[in-house]
């Protein structure tokens, strides 16, 4: 029979969701309002026509769209919640403001180690959608979902055996009205837990459960108590800060799932972290040149700079996505001794790091920035140059990987600078 289904947005979800809706017999027809579907008007009567729904993920609460969809009487999907309902093995959900992709490629590989047929797929860049077509879509089966807070907004569908959050800090705030509203978007995932899930969380989370007052009691917290950093080799990624944080959580679920920690260990020594994420990427004339441009929120960029060793020059900027600036900037100013900002927020930048009477430059374009802190490093000697933004790359470049390419490239036009790899 045929089945007709909606589809909103014609990116990498809808698309995917299009794939498995047509797989599974339904006739489907995508809107989007750029052009690139089938359709660019999406009304109530056209909503009237449809079974079910598929809203992709950058359709906010407030867009016309959505706002037909659910003052419908039409079952609302996101990609992932109707593409779970297919899902014939468990589901492992990860959320959390930073370290989601690290632990969700780190838990497909640990499982396939210990002979788990596992998957990592969602926000990650592979669709749950295209995952269910695939030979991974099995009884015993595992996919290690990475969700969004975007994705969490809409959970129907979505049915998780164990979910892993690991941290929450503010972000989202172009998208969000408060952290109140952010947090419990995040929230709904604790709603899609089986009977018997279980949910890991980091202290930090724990608390701002309470202060929101949604605590669970299905929830275990990560803690030092189950401690298998020691077993690390030196020269793990686990082995220093902020990735330490997301390890402590790992063993958590590790013990959760009686599994033998070995293969955790094994994993965790050769396990390479994604490109752009905190990594140093070349060094010369006295300094350490460190990409991090997968730093997209504030959050992120002090955890970075928490870890850097001797002085910092920092370079950051980009597109505002909201949020508390002011205290962001006087949290960045006890870490760094130079600041190179670029951008849309540049001008915000300057004027609230000038009140902490740090030195600080702007720039037009990303490129100067950079050049201005390899300049100011070298000439202090025994420095760090650490990009790790804070912002949204959006203003100047096509994603955060295209950012990060370009700091790489400019660092090794430097006379007297090597690529460390």
């Amino acid at each position: 029979m045929s089945y007709n289904t909606a589809i909103l947005g014609a990116g990498i979800s809808g698309q995917a969701a299009r794939r498995l809706a047509e797989a599974r017999g339904h006739a489907t027809c995508v809107f989007d309002e750029r052009g690139d579907g089938d359709s660019d008007a999406f009304t109530a009567d056209v909503c009237e026509a449809f079974d079910s729904i598929v809203i992709s993920p950058g359709f906010a609460h407030t867009h016309p769209w959505r706002q037909i969809a659910a003052e419908s009487s039409k079952s609302c999907f996101g990609e992932i919640g109707f593409a779970a309902q297919q899902w014939q093995g468990k589901l492992i959900a990860v959320t959390g403001t930073n370290g989601k992709s690290t632990i969700t490629k780190f838990l497909a590989q640990a499982l396939q180690h210990v002979g788990w047929k596992a998957v990592a797929t969602g926000n990650i860049g592979y669709p749950l959608s295209d995952a269910v077509l695939s030979e991974a879509n099995h009884p015993d089966g595992y996919a290690i979902l990475e969700v969004s807070s975007f994705q969490a907004e809409l959970p129907q569908g979505l049915e998780i055996d164990w979910l892993v959050w690991t941290n929450f800090a503010e972000d989202h705030l172009d998208r969000y009205d408060s952290l109140a509203e952010y947090f419990l978007a995040k929230a709904n995932l604790l709603g899609c837990l089986t009977a018997d899930g279980v949910c890991v969380i980091s202290p930090q989370v724990r608390d701002w459960m309470k202060l929101m007052k949604t605590d669970f009691d299905a929830c275990s917290v990560a803690h030092r108590n189950v401690d298998y950093s020691a077993l690390l080799s030196p020269g793990s990624p686990f082995q220093h800060f902020p990735q330490s944080e997301n390890f402590s959580l790992l063993a958590e679920l590790w013990r959760k799932l009686d599994l033998p920690v070995e293969a955790l260990i094994e994993t965790a020594n050769s396990f390479g972290l994604a490109p752009h994420r905190l990594k140093l990427e070349a060094t010369g004339n006295g300094v350490q040149f460190w990409n991090d441009s997968k730093a997209t929120n504030f959050h992120a960029s002090l955890a970075a700079l928490s870890s850097m060793q001797g002085q910092t020059f920092w370079i950051g900027g980009g597109q505002a996505k909201g949020g508390g600036i002011e205290a962001f900037s006087r949290e960045l100013a006890t870490h760094i001794e130079g600041a190179f900002v670029y951008g849309e927020i540049g001008p915000r930048l300057v004027a609230e790091l000038k009140k902490m009477h740090k030195n600080v430059q702007i720039f037009d374009k990303f490129h100067d920035a950079v050049f201005a802190a390899a300049e100011a490093a070298t000439l202090m000697g025994n420095a760090n140059v650490l990009l790790s933004p804070g912002f949204s790359s959006f203003d100047q470049f096509s994603s955060y990987e295209a950012r990060g390419k370009c700091f790489i490239s400019l660092v090794l036009s430097l006379n007297g600078v090597q690529a460390t790899h």
